[in-house]
């Protein structure tokens, strides 16, 4: 059952990211079939549903973390430019993620990437994908959110991918975003995917600020493991 609840946690996300991808070209130029969106979606959707799976069957703690919201619990401290953030960022992905679409049926600001471009765009994509998962299961306080988690045990994770970089969510991430827009087929969406550097580099500066306040040992971690997304 936790499994199968695993598995099934994606499909709202992944409910969305179909309505942008049919109903973007559909409404545009009347193209309701667009193979490259469907073997998209369909490699990531398999995926994310396997790798949920498995995080809910053998890394419990760290897939029900996830599971919450964009605003944390009363009393959490979640810091307010956090709170911003968070659906700052949610609003921008989804534009960016439009932005595919829109550009490949309507704007055409750039040529059409190549095969081996796409297929590069491609192993990004899942390359990235594992690495942010593998650092949510090696992670169990790798919230959606900045809050005070102390109450819940936490302490700094310094292990796995951890001892080499601070945050490997966020690097794997970011090979995503752009892998997504040359994978589906645009250079223009892969540009506008640098949009999510700064956003994560700025929310790197708040989380670790209130980290070394709030998690004993955070500032003797930072000083140990001084490479931040790349090592």
């Amino acid at each position: 059952m936790q499994v199968l609840r695993g598995a099934l946690s994606p499909l709202p996300l992944l409910a969305v990211m179909t309505a942008v991808l049919v109903l973007t070209p559909g409404l545009l130029s009347g193209i309701w079939i667009w193979p490259t969106a469907w073997l998209f979606l369909l490699v990531v959707g398999l995926f994310q549903a396997s790798a949920s799976g498995l995080l809910a069957a053998f890394r419990p703690a760290s897939f029900q973390v996830r599971q919450q919201g964009f605003v944390a619990a009363l009393g959490k401290k979640q810091p307010l430019v956090d709170l911003i953030g968070v659906f700052a960022y949610a609003a921008f992905m989804l534009s960016w993620f439009a932005s595919s679409p829109l550009d490949i049926f309507h704007f055409r600001l750039l040529p059409e990437p190549s095969v081996l471009v796409r297929t590069v765009g491609a192993v990004s994509t899942i390359c990235g994908a594992c690495i942010a998962n593998v650092a949510i299961g090696q992670n169990q306080f790798a919230a959606p959110t900045i809050h005070d988690q102390r109450a819940d045990g936490q302490r700094v994770i310094q292990s796995g991918l951890y001892a080499v970089v601070r945050h490997p969510f966020y690097a794997g991430m970011l090979l995503v975003y752009p892998g997504t827009a040359l994978w589906l087929g645009s250079y223009a969406a892969a540009i506008v995917s640098l949009g999510f550097l700064f956003l994560t580099l700025a929310r790197i500066v708040i989380e670790e600020r209130f980290l070394v306040e709030n998690l004993a040992g955070y500032d003797a971690y930072k000083a140990r493991v001084r490479a931040r997304l790349i090592p």
